[in-house]
C-alpha cells in the first residue's frame, strides 16, 4: 500500500469557547488550505460552547484534536504540532482572518535555508497602524516597542497570531510552563541564538480582532504577561547581560508604578474602588515575580536546555532590540524622559541597542 505523500504544510488553529470566532477564520483558511495541499488541524483546549461539535459539522475536511482540558496557548499548540503531518507547521488564532494569498505568502516567507520563522502582517482595528509593522520589536526588558528595528520584513520575533515554522529545525515549538504570552517572543528568540531568521512576509496579511479569548480572564493574562515577560529575560540572556539590565528592570518597575499612582489620583480623585483596583494589579505582578525563585530549580533546568542551544552572543541579539522603555505610539513628557534616562543607561553599561545602531549610521 502506498503512504499518502505529507501535505504542503499544517495550520494549526486554536480554540477555547471561540464558537462565534471560528467560522469565518476556518472558511479563509480552509479555502487557500485546500488550493494549496495543506491541512487544517482544529484543536479545542475543552471548551464547553459546542465549537468541537460545528466544525465537524460545518468543515468536515478539518482533522479535530480535542484536549481533555484547557492547555492554554503554548500546550494547545504543541498539541496541535504533534498531530500535524507536515514539516511546515503555521500556527493561526482563531480570531484572526486571513486575507486573499495569506497562506501562499506566508510559506514562500520561509523557504530560504536559514529562514527557521516567519510570520504575516497583523492587522488590527484597536491600534495605530503602526503596530501593524511595527509588531514583532521589544526593548531589552521585554516591552513591546513598534518599530524597534527598521527593517520591516525582519522583525525580531513572529508573532503568535499567524506564524509559519520548520518543524526539522524547531520541533515542538512552546516550553509550556508559558501557557500564554511572550512564548512567541521566546520562540524566535530561541531560533535567533541558534543562527537561523525570522522574517515578516509584507503581503501575508490576516485581520486579528486582538485578544478575544484571553479578554474574558484578565487576572490570569495579567499575571502570564508579567510572569513571562520576566521568564523569557531569565532563559534567553547570558548572565552577565542580566546583571547589567537587572537595574533597568528596577527602574522601569519603579518609573511604572509612580505612573499608575499619579494616573489613579489625578483621574479618580482617589475614589476607593479605582485605587483598590490599582492595589489588585500590583498584587497579581507581585505574585507573578514570585513565582520565579519558588520554581527555581524547574526554571534553571529549562535555562541551561536553552543556552546549550546558544551559538550567537548576546552582543549579536541587543542590537535587534530596544533600550527604550515605553513606546513612541502614544508618549507623554514623562515617558519620553524615561526613555531618555533608559538609553542612557543602555550606552554607559555597555549595551547597544538598536537605536545606538541607528546613531551609528547616521555618523558614517
Amino acid at each position: 500500500m502506498v503512504e499518502p505523500s505529507p501535505p504542503s504544510a499544517s495550520v494549526v488553529v486554536l480554540n477555547y469557547n471561540g464558537r462565534h470566532l471560528i467560522e469565518p477564520c476556518l472558511e479563509a483558511t480552509v479555502a487557500q488550505a485546500r488550493s494549496l495541499g495543506a491541512e487544517v488541524v482544529f484543536v479545542d483546549n475543552a471548551s464547553t460552547d459546542a465549537s468541537v461539535d460545528f466544525v465537524r459539522d460545518r468543515f468536515p475536511d478539518v482533522r479535530v484534536v480535542e484536549n481533555a482540558t484547557n492547555e492554554w496557548f503554548a500546550g494547545g499548540c504543541n498539541a496541535g504540532v504533534r498531530a500535524s503531518r507536515s514539516d511546515r507547521v503555521v500556527l493561526l488564532n482563531n480570531d484572526a482572518v486571513p486575507e486573499p494569498g495569506w497562506l501562499e505568502r506566508l510559506l514562500a516567507a520561509v523557504e530560504p535555508p536559514d529562514v527557521a520563522i516567519a510570520c504575516s502582517v497583523v492587522r488590527d482595528s484597536s491600534f495605530p497602524d503602526e503596530y501593524a509593522l511595527g509588531t514583532g520589536s521589544i526593548s531589552v526588558i521585554g516591552h513591546p516597542i513598534p518599530g524597534a528595528f527598521r527593517d520591516l520584513d525582519h522583525p525580531f520575533y513572529a508573532t503568535g497570531c499567524s506564524l509559519v515554522f520548520k518543524r526539522e529545525l524547531i520541533g515542538e515549538p512552546f516550553p509550556e510552563v508559558f501557557f500564554a504570552y511572550f512564548e512567541d517572543t521566546v520562540l524566535s528568540w530561541r531560533a535567533r541564538l541558534r543562527g537561523f531568521r525570522v522574517t515578516r512576509a509584507l503581503d501575508s496579511v490576516v485581520q486579528h480582532l486582538g485578544s478575544a479569548t484571553a479578554s474574558r480572564m484578565p487576572g490570569r493574562a495579567l499575571f502570564f504577561y508579567e510572569r513571562n515577560k520576566l521568564l523569557m529575560l531569565l532563559l534567553c540572556y547570558e548572565r552577565g547581560t542580566l546583571l547589567r539590565l537587572g537595574p533597568l528592570y528596577a527602574f522601569d518597575a519603579v518609573t511604572r508604578l509612580v505612573r499608575d499612582l499619579w494616573l489613579a489620583a489625578k483621574t479618580t480623585q482617589g475614589q476607593p474602588a479605582a485605587l483598590g483596583a490599582l492595589v489588585r494589579r500590583y498584587a497579581i505582578i507581585a505574585r507573578a515575580v514570585a513565582w520565579l525563585p519558588a520554581h527555581r530549580s524547574e526554571l534553571t533546568a529549562l535555562r541551561r536546555e536553552v543556552q546549550r542551544e546558544r551559538q550567537v552572543r548576546d552582543a549579536e541579539i541587543t542590537p535587534m532590540l530596544s533600550g527604550k522603555i515605553f513606546d513612541d505610539v502614544r508618549s507623554t513628557r514623562m515617558q519620553r524622559f524615561a526613555n531618555l534616562i533608559a538609553l542612557a543607561y543602555c550606552r554607559f553599561v555597555g549595551i547597544r541597542t538598536s537605536e545606538g545602531l541607528q546613531l551609528e549610521g547616521a555618523d558614517r
